[in-house]
């Protein structure tokens, strides 16, 4: 089967297909789609960016092109979904390549929005169902039939805005800034549904087969979604819980409501979005007394809170986000000094561990003698990267750096210490609360200190003698002090005994808490159970 468009005839090469001289039949397209190299998702990408490029430049009617498109969706919900799987599992850089990558996905997406767009711009739009502004009359709640004026209207409101929130999400995948102008769009759809009174009114896909053709759908609770999203602190979401928390938000979106704002008073420590702007939903500030009434309006979550009902950490963690908690407001002392900063739990242990002196070097296991601890020189360095540190708050600090090659999404385990006067300072542990990358501006980082220090120790089961490095903190007596463990993400769990080997005798401990755990390591509490004696 060719890879030309189905919009192309396949003698056509360089230059759009001529209106009304390309098929767009259904079953065209259905075999063009099936034909696709799936297992080349680049390719795929390219190939379907182009068939909607055309396919935008054919004139078709209303319903053959709501028909076209809908036939797209599902291919695009999927690579989009496979494509989110892979930053989940990915833990490299945002390289030249990958850039193109990620161009290459935004510009799919934008094709696919300018489909539906011309399907708003040529829709006859249905008289508004109430005065403009009446807040006594309640959103149209009728459903509307499929294959109707409206219904064609309600479906390319709801898959625009679908599609542009991906456009976001696949953005706060890989910790970038959102493309300018998706936030526009997607208020100014919002804004043509308000205007003609169907937000809320209920359709299906009626032409789709698939399993979205049952479900009611509605404008505003796919745009309520994306708000939620954005106001949860996606940048502070780890890679696998991007997709996850955008899925949670779906039925949290039909617990909070949209509220036109008449007032300033109302506007005062509350969510709001600006119709008129390019920026997503933000707290309302009291100093922020230049906005516009009209296009503002108040998201109101007060159902969504208390967190108490919340069962899943990661649903509880979003709820939290949703509160305007202290730290939001814990100032920060602009600071200019350069850090040095290692990634990882191994080359953790690796900068801890040099601090100690040569003869205590904590080596491999001895495996015909696990008690007895091997002393060793320092190995190969591991590699660390400088970052210019921007502020400091009460337990953490913002770092900015440029260095490409060097990913740290959250979740991160590091460590670090100021570059200059290296030598009178410890090996400070911490984890990457949040991470911002500004594409050619360069990588933000907001680091959450664990530990001002912390010893380089290795854990393994009470059975076993597989060891895993692992960090004491902080660094004191285990045996007279509070202290807690750090280790590999997925070794152990609450309720296992361990025994400890560092540069004193073994100690043995039982995890009695789960502190934190990211995919890069887990953080327990533990009590000792038994321990030998110098």
């Amino acid at each position: 089967m060719s890879n030309h468009s189905p919009m192309q005839p396949s003698n056509h090469r360089t230059t759009h297909p001529h209106p009304g001289a390309a098929d767009t039949s259904p079953e065209v397209i259905r075999r063009w789609i099936r034909a696709l190299p799936l297992a080349d998702q680049r390719a795929t990408i390219q190939l379907t960016t182009a068939a909607l490029r055309d396919l935008n430049s054919c004139r078709m009617t209303i319903d053959q092109r709501a028909h076209a498109l809908a036939l797209f969706s599902p291919l695009i919900n999927t690579l989009i979904k496979r494509i989110a799987q892979y930053y989940e599992h990915s833990r490299r850089s945002f390289t030249s390549n990958k850039r193109e990558h990620f161009d290459n996905i935004q510009a799919m997406l934008d094709e696919i929005v300018d489909g539906y767009l011309i399907i708003i711009n040529e829709s006859p739009l249905p008289s508004p169902l109430r005065a403009h502004g009446d807040e006594q009359t309640r959103h149209n709640k009728r459903r509307v039939p499929a294959g109707s004026d409206t219904h064609y209207l309600c479906s390319a409101l709801y898959q625009a805005i679908e599609h542009l929130s991906q456009r976001l999400l696949h953005s706060y995948l890989v910790y970038t800034t959102p493309p300018a102008e998706v936030w526009g769009e997607i208020h100014r759809l919002y804004y043509i549904a308000e205007t003609y009174n169907i937000p809320a009114t209920p359709f299906s896909f009626g032409f789709n087969t698939l399993a979205q053709a049952g479900k009611t759908l509605s404008i505003e609770r796919t745009y309520k979604r994306i708000l939620l999203f954005s106001l949860a602190n996606p940048f502070h979401l780890m890679p696998h819980e991007m997709t996850r928390a955008y899925q949670s938000l779906r039925s949290w979106a039909q617990q909070c409501k949209i509220i036109r704002s008449d007032s300033p008073e109302k506007l005062q420590g509350r969510f709001y979005i600006d119709l008129e702007s390019d920026q997503p939903p933000t707290h309302h500030s009291l100093n922020r007394l230049d906005l516009e009434l009209p296009s503002l309006r108040l998201l109101d979550i007060t159902e969504i809170l208390p967190t108490g009902k919340y069962q899943r950490t990661l649903d509880r963690r979003l709820a939290h986000a949703l509160i305007i908690r202290p730290e939001r407001l814990t100032r920060r002392t602009k600071t200019n000094k350069k850090i040095t900063i290692a990634n990882g739990l191994n080359a953790c242990h690796h900068c801890i561990n040099s601090e100690s002196s040569a003869q205590h070097m904590i080596g491999p296991i001895n495996q015909a003698n696990p008690i007895k601890i091997e002393t060793t020189s320092p190995t190969t360095p591991p590699n660390t990267f400088s970052a210019q540190q921007k502020n400091s708050s009460l337990g953490g600090l913002a770092l900015h750096y440029n260095d490409a090659t060097q990913y740290l999404p959250t979740g991160a385990l590091i460590t670090y210490r100021p570059t200059t006067d290296s030598l009178n300072e410890c090996w400070n542990i911490g984890t990457v609360k949040w991470s911002r990358n500004n594409l050619d501006k360069g990588y933000e980082l907001g680091i959450q200190c664990i530990a001002e220090d912390g010893a380089a120790v290795k854990s393994s089961m009470l059975d076993s003698n597989e060891s895993h490095p692992s960090l004491l903190t902080p660094n004191v007596d285990p045996l007279t002090h509070p202290t807690t463990l750090i280790v590999p993400i997925k070794q152990f769990h609450i309720g296992d005994k361990l025994k400890i080997h560092g540069e004193a005798a073994p100690f043995h401990v039982e995890l009695t808490q789960l502190i934190e755990t990211t995919w890069a390591y887990a953080h327990y509490r533990f009590n000792v159970i038994a321990h030998q004696h110098h």
